[in-house]
């Protein structure tokens, strides 16, 4: 057909550059935690509401063994830790484990924490009662690479073991925002510290999360929160899988 090619030479020009992901960037988490801390829970001490509405579905919390992927600063691992459950903590960033150790140290709790990157192929050994995946691998800006990711926990997890997974939706204000161009996969990238995320809508999360296993509970939350200065429609998807 006649312009195809200028056609097709016009769409790439008009392609954003693939973002790069933070996942395993020990330097980009050190800057969001140390200097920019754009992402409003980076900080935060208590859990998150997700996990504090699916916690009745996580099984005895205070004798489990936890494995807490992107710990960041412990607003799980801590909590967990002062319950009674042996909680292993691991994050990529030098900063987020730092202030992590400071906070276990002021609430006299005891948190092993392995500052490192870790990929499908690379997981504490050891099974666990509990793993968690707090809006850690939403950082794998490919479906069927977090799939793979989400699989390869699923192993890990002890005989009625329990994985918790918890990412951002389509329809969060903020992030709907930022929503990168031009490709298959819904990604948004957060200006202010150019970390980008891979976003769901809620029947794609539910419909990928029962290929990994049987669903035990899961639930969208909607709520506002604060982002910078400004009032977001914050949209969370949270689900708790067993084997």
């Amino acid at each position: 057909m006649p312009g195809s090619t200028a056609n097709a030479h016009s769409l790439l020009r008009e392609r954003d550059p693939v973002p790069a992901s933070a996942w395993g960037d020990g330097v980009a988490w050190d800057r969001e935690y140390a200097d920019v801390c754009a992402i409003p829970s980076s900080h935060r001490l208590e859990p998150s509401r997700a996990f504090t509405r699916l916690a009745p579905a996580l099984g005895d919390l205070a004798k489990c063994r936890v494995l807490d992927l992107g710990a960041g600063t412990g607003r799980h691992s801590t909590y967990l830790s002062a319950l009674g459950a042996r909680v292993h903590a691991v994050d990529p960033s030098d900063v987020a484990c730092h202030l992590l150790r400071l906070r276990s140290e002021a609430q006299g709790v005891r948190v092993n924490i392995d500052c490192t990157a870790i990929d499908e192929h690379h997981l504490p050994d050891g099974k666990y009662d509990l793993i968690i995946d707090s809006y850690a691998s939403c950082h794998i800006l490919a479906t069927d690479a977090r799939l793979r990711f989400l699989d390869a926990l699923m192993t890990r997890l002890a005989p009625g073991g329990r994985l918790y997974t918890a990412g951002m939706g389509t329809r969060d204000s903020f992030y709907r925002r930022h929503i990168v161009p031009h490709y298959d996969e819904t990604i948004a990238v957060d200006p202010t510290n150019n970390i980008a995320k891979l976003l769901q809508p809620s029947d794609v999360s539910e419909r990928d999360s029962r290929t990994l296993g049987s669903v035990i509970s899961c639930w969208t939350a909607r709520f506002v929160d604060l982002v910078g200065a400004r009032e977001e429609q914050r949209e969370v998807h949270a689900t708790v899988l067993g084997r």
